[in-house]
């Protein structure tokens, strides 16, 4: 015994699968987690002549500060001559592939040393974004850091 479609019951079916085709991939697409770089994103592209500015005057300390890995700690090494110029600051272990995984520490007057424990980094790709106030202006230093 053969079934015959008619093709007004074969448009039917095609759209009723099309459609759930569809609803599927959006509940997916809604589930899954956007990660962009900075949670403020736009707000970020806005000052972007500011930012250049200021790695422009940033750039005579870019080699201020070494980075030292040990089995406890990453280490950041920062010049006794920059050190003595800060106010304040801060040092971001920032990662690209995720910012829920960013470290943060501030930089007090005068410190020369900052040590990041081992155990609050996985190991990969980060970026260390060294930022720091001298007599009000402020600078920045970012470097690629690997946590091995």
């Amino acid at each position: 015994m053969k079934i015959k479609i008619h093709w007004g019951t074969g448009i039917l079916i095609f759209m009723i699968l099309f459609l759930s085709a569809a609803a599927g991939f959006i509940y997916f697409a809604s589930q899954q987690s956007v990660n962009l770089v900075y949670k403020n994103y736009y707000e970020k592209g806005v000052d972007y002549t500011t930012h250049m500015k200021m790695d422009a005057r940033s750039v005579k300390y870019k080699d201020a500060f070494g980075i030292e890995n040990s089995d406890k700690f990453m280490t950041v090494n920062i010049d006794k001559e920059l050190s003595a110029k800060i106010d304040s600051g801060r040092v971001i272990l920032f990662r690209p592939s995720d910012y829920k995984k960013d470290v943060f520490m501030k930089v007090t007057q005068r410190a020369s040393t900052l040590r990041f424990p081992k155990g609050d980094l996985i190991n990969g790709r980060y970026i260390l974004k060294f930022s720091w106030y001298s007599e009000g202006v402020k600078y920045e230093i970012d470097r690629p850091v690997s946590v091995q």
